[in-house]
């Protein structure tokens, strides 16, 4: 699938003079306009390519894995906090200023998915349906689990459980604030916003761009 390059998202880094066409993302996880294409990624961003023929060989090699999962397609959609790995170097999927930027980090850190929880339903049995930002579900036992908290997972286990309060290290993820981390001052549930201490002043950002990352320290690496 193709799309017009000036339909594209601002921080996809591509020339929209250089033709009228580039790979769209498939439907998936992300939603279009917060996400790249994983043949984007090699491609543009870390330059393992030079032409898309090129890009194509690399995923079609199995070396490219997407939150341990290897992904041949091209128009693969990694957004938010998704870790890619191409033949042992690892990048996390982070917000910044400008949309959506990679860090490099390494193995032990790139083992971990952090995935904000979207909804939640009881499916009975004492069991519930956590659905998470990526995508992605997980059955498990009834919990104290919230919208809006956030889960470090590893080898599709939940490590560590960050809840959504006062005191906690976030991040925002979109608006005029994207890519700004500090911490969590104030909640205002009936709003729908937040006041972030960050940078020796105080924003308010909506619930829906706040991301948390952990209480004492983030629990994984976002160029911060």
């Amino acid at each position: 699938m193709v799309t017009k390059r000036y339909t594209a998202p601002t921080f996809w880094p591509i020339n929209v003079k250089e033709n009228k066409y580039v790979v769209s993302a498939m439907p998936g996880p992300h939603k279009k306009d917060a996400c790249m294409p994983l043949v984007i990624v090699l491609r543009n961003v870390l330059k393992h390519a030079e032409t898309m023929k090129e890009a194509k060989s690399i995923l079609n090699s199995g070396v490219v894995r997407v939150n341990g999962r290897v992904r041949k397609e091209r128009g693969f959609p990694v957004g938010l906090m998704d870790v890619i790995e191409v033949d042992g170097e690892f990048h996390r999927i982070v917000p910044s200023k400008h949309g959506l930027n990679l860090y490099a980090t390494n193995a032990e850190d790139g083992k971990v998915r952090l995935a904000k929880i979207v909804n939640k339903h009881d499916i009975g049995k004492n069991r519930v349906q956590i659905s998470l930002h990526d995508g992605t579900n997980m059955l498990m036992e009834k919990n104290d689990y919230k919208t809006s908290d956030v889960l470090a997972i590893e080898a599709e286990k939940v490590k560590h459980h960050v809840k959504f309060d006062k005191g906690v290290n976030a991040v925002v993820t979109g608006g005029n604030n994207a890519g700004l981390a500090g911490k969590i001052h104030s909640i205002d549930r009936k709003l729908k916003t937040v006041v972030l201490a960050a940078n020796g002043k105080e924003v308010i950002v909506p619930i829906k761009y706040v991301f948390v990352l952990g209480h004492d320290k983030h629990l994984v690496n976002i160029g911060e």
